[in-house]
């Protein structure tokens, strides 16, 4: 079969699988269910027809079907919800790690709308594990603030911030907006880079009833330890993010 003259755009037109071509099914049923979700037919959130269903429209393997799935998958334009089925993911909330911006910074530049909810906000005596991140001896006097972080209504991240408590930074500075702003516009400080730490893991009971997720569902967590313009540690911050609604990109050059 000469395959030459096959116009690759054709199965972006049409709502069947072609046996004859050289695309495989399972990426013709791929592109069939992306442009589904793309002219808003399936919507973030909108469950997906079954595997089974699949099969019986399209008259192909239940392995066919699923490799077209996960596929999907792996693009973030599909997500599999146990117990529900395979949904349209919503759009994650994308970091760059190509400069340093604060939560809020960062979704103000993607055009989303913020908002902060204050959980907690008190001094408290530097535990050890966290005056070693802030170089103060423990039970130093730290400000200590918990906050619930939303994206366009959803709730997104919870973080636990730790504030030396000689930067002048206090309990009754407004903590709802970015904290680098805070300590830049507000208190003069110089903010001049922080060190990043990413694992994987499950949530917890409170973090899932915080972020409107289930408990044991995967989560980010992100430690992350800022430096002032002489190199003193002034925060070391603590956010656990939902996996589905966020993801980092490292850009690298050689």
């Amino acid at each position: 079969m000469d395959n030459s003259n096959y116009n690759y755009n054709e199965i972006k037109s049409r709502d069947r699988l072609d046996e004859k071509s050289p695309i495989p099914l399972y990426f013709q049923l791929q592109e069939i269910i992306k442009r589904k979700i793309e002219s808003g037919e399936y919507k973030p959130g909108d469950l997906i027809p079954t595997e089974r269903e699949l099969q019986e429209k399209y008259g192909v393997s239940r392995i066919t079907v699923r490799n077209a799935i996960e596929g999907l998958v792996f693009e973030d334009l599909l997500v599999k919800k146990q117990g529900l089925g395979t949904m349209v993911a919503r759009p994650r909330m994308v970091e760059d790690f190509s400069n340093l911006r604060s939560f809020t910074e960062k979704m103000e530049a993607q055009g989303a709308k913020i908002d902060t909810k204050v959980l907690e906000v008190r001094k408290i005596g530097a535990p050890e594990r966290i005056a070693t991140h802030l170089k103060v001896d423990p039970g130093s006097e730290i400000i200590y603030v918990k906050r619930l972080r939303f994206v366009d209504g959803e709730p997104i991240a919870l973080f636990s911030s730790y504030i030396r408590g000689d930067i002048g930074i206090g309990e009754w500075d407004d903590f709802t907006g970015s904290v680098y702003r805070l300590m830049e516009k507000e208190k003069g400080i110089k903010i001049s880079g922080a060190e990043k730490i990413i694992e994987a893991t499950s949530s917890t009971g409170e973090e899932a009833e915080l972020l409107g997720i289930n408990p044991e569902d995967p989560i980010l967590i992100i430690r992350n330890t800022t430096f002032d313009h002489v190199g003193t540690p002034i925060e070391h911050a603590e956010g656990v993010y939902r996996s589905d609604r966020y993801k980092y990109i490292v850009k690298l050059k050689r």
